[in-house]
């Protein structure tokens, strides 16, 4: 059986923590960036709009020099920087080749690089650089003014160019494709500068459909993760050096995971040290299909938080700072020797858990097998060539490969032997009953993607999320519970989640199982709740996405607003004019969502769903065809088309592509179910209990398939 598509959110992309920083305000000649030269300091000047000196780290360094130190030349630091004069002539000489085969090169443009593609006249200045290592994007202006990431990046490492995506699809990506670097997909605005950047804000006008953007300094800045900076700076300047303002330790967890999390924003506001991490995002969680392993560990791109904190470490109050340095970006101690996880595992510092290395591993010293984060953080490689560490500190487990086809680090490293041999060493080691705990979770999860047929199968769940402590599992479980069949204890226990003191709880809990089977007063209650996830979930999934007038009415509209440059977030606020009978405001909205990604049959076919709403049937149809273009085996897509004909009269047709539906996708249940109705409808019966027959086959339980057979009879 297909695996159950849980929604997805849009990605973003890194960085992090830095520095304290206050000093001798007038000394600013003590630490001065590179100059940038003219012209890129011209295009530069049309965003950098805030001017804020409390940004700026010249003003820290006397005060705060070590830290100053470390964090000069850090990914923090370099994060997003402009391209200095000193980097233009090996930019131009040794990577002005931007790949033969993609047709572009660097040249020298007016004071500056600018990249000019073969066989058009379009130059797109380079602005600056985005990453340090182990590779570098640069930053393209377009000629309307947005800002491209080129998804041609730097090796720094191997010194050559390489695509992003090369783990993902050899090809170069094309225009209209997610992904090509004149796209939305590869838009700064929309999906780096927000975590690239100091005290950033994109403002993107909606009508206009381009950025405002306005930041403070480019990399991260003292002020990023530092609570008060305006007012620190203010009383040195007073003479008064004894204020300060500190943050917790969870505060300074959610100071980092505005950035090293993959999150939807929902607040054009933002994120200040101190805020609520809920009151400006929500989380991805385990519930979304491609981040996690059903065990935990990472699969997408989901930048560390997700993954710590959904990990028995991270739920037993490890932070970001018990292991790295914030300024310098690197660890506090080394992690080849072990001397960074024996700090809390050799002296069982907090409660940790003692560990003797070489009688846990039964590796011998110095051996990779030895070290404790080649077992229990391997690494996975996103954008290409970036090797990350997992950080849900799992444990390898070779039962769960054969099973289930988790990688475990055993195989990984010992790639000469079997999956077995690895069960059978790990099991000899560790007891067939090692992991357990985590097996038991991993079958659930598992048997949930994979949408087994168990009577059971709901039960667990319930149980699993009664049961659990963790508040990230308990969101992604609750966030599971529409992909299980439907009981009346399933609402019942969601009348307790909603009502769960935990934000994050509530939000899922509203996100993935609505609020149909809630009453008038609960609704309202939820949608005046006092964290901002949990008021806008409860009304995004209401129809017409309704909001108490006044701040709550406001925080919607800017949400949504604010949102509104990806596919869904122009799509979803094209249904809110729609619902409010804007249809002036409404229609834009869904044709420039077909422009965010053209070469999407997806996109094409949701817009076409709009379109259809709006009353332009005629366009939704082409926007279909175009889609059917694209990818002719599309099952979603031929679903539409067949529902689209039969509304409009072309019994035929809407049979045809109905069929083709089921025979592209035979686990399409909604497609099967309309077939038959069809059938039925046009007093084909024999036709109809065939078809039903076959659909059982294909969808053994399926409750809508038992709902037409009571309805058929036999």
């Amino acid at each position: 059986m297909a695996p159950r598509r849980f929604l997805l959110l849009v990605p973003s992309l890194v960085v992090g923590i830095t520095v304290l920083g206050v000093a001798a305000w007038l000394m600013r000649d003590r630490w001065q960036p590179e100059p940038v030269g003219a012209e890129a300091e011209r295009l530069l000047a049309k965003f950098h709009a805030k001017g804020l000196d409390y940004a700026d780290p010249a003003y820290c360094v006397d005060c705060h020099a070590e830290e100053t130190a470390a964090w000069r030349g850090s990914h923090h630091h370099l994060a997003n920087a402009p391209l200095k004069e000193a980097d233009w002539e090996r930019l131009l000489k040794e990577r002005g080749d931007l790949t033969r085969e993609r047709g572009m090169r660097w040249k020298r443009g007016d004071g500056a690089p600018v990249l000019v593609e073969e066989g058009t006249e379009t130059r797109y200045p380079v602005i600056g650089s985005i990453g340090l290592t182990p590779l570098v994007q640069y930053m393209h202006l377009a000629p309307d003014g947005r800002l491209q990431a080129h998804e041609v990046a730097w090796d720094t490492e191997k010194e050559e160019w390489f695509s992003v995506f090369e783990r993902d699809d050899v090809e170069p990506r094309v225009r209209g494709e997610w992904g090509h670097w004149t796209g939305q997909g590869m838009n700064w605005d929309a999906n780096c500068a927000y975590c690239h950047m100091t005290e950033y804000e994109k403002g993107y006008d909606v009508v206009e459909d381009r950025y405002n953007r306005q930041w403070a300094h480019m990399g991260i800045t003292c002020a990023q993760c530092h609570p008060g900076m305006k007012t620190h700076l203010s009383q040195i300047r007073n003479g008064n050096e004894q204020w300060t303002e500190t943050l917790s330790n969870e505060q300074i967890m959610e100071s980092c995971a505005a950035c090293h999390s993959r999150r939807e924003e929902l607040t054009p506001h933002k994120f200040r040290p101190g805020d609520d991490f809920e009151d400006h995002f929500h989380l991805a969680l385990a519930s979304q299909l491609g981040i996690y392993h059903p065990d935990g560990q990472v699969i997408g791109e989901n930048y560390v938080f997700g993954s710590l904190t959904m990990s028995s470490m991270g739920h037993a109050g490890v932070t970001c700072m018990d292991c790295h340095d914030p300024h310098s970006h690197g660890l506090i101690l080394p992690a080849q020797n072990n001397a960074l996880c024996q700090r809390c595992h050799g002296s069982g510092l907090d409660d940790a858990p003692i560990i003797e290395p070489l009688a846990h591993s039964q590796h011998p010293a110095g051996s990779t097998g030895n070290q404790c984060i080649e077992c229990h953080m391997p690494v996975t490689y996103f954008m290409g060539r970036d090797g990350r560490r997992d950080h849900s500190f799992s444990n390898p487990d070779p039962r769960l490969t054969l099973e289930m086809g988790i990688p475990n680090a055993c195989t990984e490293c010992h790639s000469d032997q079997s999956v077995e041999w690895s069960r059978e060493k790990a099991e000899e080691w560790y007891g067939p009953e090692m992991n357990a705990e985590r097996r038991e979770k991993a079958r659930l999860v598992h048997a949930i993607e994979s949408g087994e047929v168990d009577d059971g199968l709901a039960e667990r769940l319930r149980a699993a999320l009664r049961a659990e402590e963790n508040r990230f599992w308990r969101a992604s479980f609750v966030g599971m519970l529409p992909y299980v069949p439907p009981e009346r204890a399933t609402a019942k226990l969601l009348e307790e989640i909603v009502r769960d003191p935990d934000p994050l709880v509530r939000a899922s809990a509203i996100r993935a199982n609505g609020l149909g089977w809630a009453g008038e007063e609960l609704r309202r209650e939820l949608m005046e709740d006092p964290s901002r996830s949990v008021r806008i979930a409860a009304s995004l999934v209401q129809p017409g996405m309704p909001a108490p007038e006044g701040e709550t009415a406001a925080e919607m509209r800017a949400y949504l607003e604010h949102t509104a440059d990806t596919v869904a977030g122009a799509l979803r606020l094209s249904r809110y004019w729609q619902d409010r009978d804007k249809e002036e405001r409404a229609l834009p909205l869904a044709r420039r969502a077909v422009d965010f990604e053209p070469r999407n049959p997806e996109t094409r076919r949701l817009a076409a769903i709009e379109l259809h709403r709006l009353g332009k049937s005629f366009e939704a149809r082409e926007q279909l065809e175009k889609a059917l273009e694209i990818d002719p085996q599309n099952a979603r897509v031929l679903f539409n088309m067949g529902l689209l004909n039969v509304e409009s009269g072309d019994l035929r047709s809407g049979l045809r592509r109905l069929k083709e539906a089921v025979e592209a996708d035979p686990q399409y249940a909604d497609a099967w179910y309309n077939l038959i109705v069809l059938q039925w409808q046009q007093n084909r019966r024999a036709e109809a209990l065939r078809l039903l027959e076959e659909a059982e086959r294909q969808l053994p339980g399926n409750s809508r398939l038992q709902q037409l057979r009571r309805v058929f009879g036999g």
